[in-house]
């Protein structure tokens, strides 16, 4: 009896570790597939509460998921923004506060364009991919705002928070010519960013983060260690940036506002670290220094703006 336990023995602990294993990974797969699927918010607040008129735009990506957004065009003026949202938020419902800071931007005479990413708000698509597919969202998006002011696309600038920030630098890695870029609480890697902040959104041990990973890797082709802004930037020493970080960002931590930073050898690269505010809370708690710092920023890239022949109008369409 004993001589055949002591033989059956092996098998039973392989026959453990391989159910443990089975487990853990089943585990990690149906995680991984419903992180990376998001609630679809409400647009909170309307268009209206960023200007009188506005068009209802639908464009396509460049890989041919159909998006929606608004557009908000300056009569006669020359620069434009599109503002690039974060996870699980959409075009105007996020604590960053986009209908504030759009109509900041119309005040500047900037034209701007509010839109969703790849599934998110009104926009198609099942899931996000940490920057790895949406900078074919922000290509189209560029595409349509240089169309409706009639710009070239490098006068087309982005602002995106967390998400949208990482996603805007890796956009950069798509198209080096693209205009000027500024992010809020941006991820600099993404293999740091998901071990960081995984268990917030898993409800998870951390022990399951390498599963998750793996299984997203192997099952859905969502390889995070694509995501790495930081590289991008490096790679780009041509190209100032400004970076926007909470010092007290508890998502998105703030050594990836001092890590980008680091990335970039260009003189004209800004980090302003900002003090007692959260994740995506620098605007709100302190709106004239980032209405100060953002436009001086887009002003200095994008040149002096050529002089208006008639007051701001806002147009639904240019």
């Amino acid at each position: 009896m004993l001589r055949q336990t002591l033989v059956l023995w092996p098998y039973l602990v392989t026959a453990v570790v391989v159910l443990v294993l089975f487990v853990y990974l089943g585990i990690s797969l149906w995680v991984a597939n419903g992180v990376t699927r998001v609630e679809r918010l409400p647009l909170d607040p309307p268009a209206t509460a960023i200007a009188a008129t506005h068009e209802d735009v639908a464009f396509r990506s460049r890989d041919g998921l159909l998006l929606r957004g608004w557009w908000f065009g300056v009569a006669g003026a020359d620069r434009a923004v599109v503002m690039v949202h974060g996870r699980a938020r959409n075009r105007v419902n996020s604590s960053f506060h986009p209908a504030d800071i759009a109509r900041m931007l119309l005040r500047h005479r900037y034209s701007v364009l509010l839109f969703d990413l790849r599934a998110h708000g009104e926009s198609e698509g099942t899931r996000y991919t940490l920057g790895i597919e949406e900078p074919r969202d922000i290509l189209a998006a560029i595409d349509l705002a240089a169309t409706k002011a009639n710009l070239a696309r490098t006068r087309v600038a982005l602002i995106g928070e967390s998400l949208g920030g990482g996603s805007a630098l890796m956009t950069v890695q798509a198209d080096p010519s693209i205009g000027p870029v500024i992010t809020d609480s941006a991820f600099a890697d993404g293999n740091a960013v998901v071990s960081e902040s995984a268990t917030m959104y898993t409800n998870l041990p951390a022990i399951f983060t390498p599963g998750i990973v793996l299984t997203a890797r192997v099952f859905l082709g969502l390889d995070v260690s694509k995501a790495t802004p930081a590289r991008v930037v490096a790679a780009r020493p041509e190209r100032p940036f400004l970076f926007i970080h909470c010092v007290n960002d508890d998502t998105v931590l703030v050594h990836h506002g001092l890590d980008l930073r680091a990335a970039s050898t260009n003189p004209g690269t800004e980090l302003w670290l900002v003090p007692d505010c959260n994740h995506v809370q620098a605007y709100i708690t302190h709106p004239m220094e980032w209405e100060q710092r953002v436009i001086a920023f887009l002003d200095r890239e994008l040149g002096p703006e050529r002089p208006a022949s008639s007051s701001a109008t806002i147009l639904a369409t240019p």
